[in-house]
């Protein structure tokens, strides 16, 4: 028993030393934070087109999505983007005008689901009329 004591004894005077060693000076910490890797995938981009309206769509995590919705050049109305769920889906740049059609590109970052609206109308003021609109879920795997 006496010599279970004493050998608890050597051990905590042994940490006590060690924990002692070392000196007071505080080494200074590199604390660049690196930006959060998006998540590539080796699969094709998935465009989705208005006669995805009112559907789901699959998706993987790191997969490109264009929404690409018709536009008329010669309206003064324009599609604008109603919601944006942060955390499954994120904007992969801006919207671009292709021909007849602007494109919304997207990438999946995250599992789950989230619904990407959009809705047509003029530019300038608000709508008095009801508004043509876009939906669409997307489920990322």
């Amino acid at each position: 028993m006496r010599r279970s004591f004493l050998v608890l004894v050597a051990l905590a005077g042994l940490g006590g030393l060690t924990a002692g060693c070392g000196g007071d000076k505080t080494e200074p910490y590199d604390v660049t934070l690196q930006p959060t890797a998006v998540p590539q995938s080796a699969a094709d981009p998935l465009t989705i087109e208005q006669t995805a309206n009112g559907s789901t769509v699959a998706a993987t995590v790191g997969q490109r999505l264009l929404v690409r919705l018709p536009q008329n050049p010669a309206s003064v109305g324009e599609w604008g983007m109603v919601n944006a769920e942060k955390g499954i889906l994120i904007a992969d740049g801006g919207p671009t005008s292709e021909g007849n059609a602007t494109v919304w590109p997207f990438r999946a970052v995250e599992r789950g689901v989230t619904s990407l609206q959009f809705t047509y109308g003029p530019s300038s003021e608000p709508s008095i009329s009801p508004e043509p609109t876009f939906m669409v879920d997307v489920r990322v795997y």
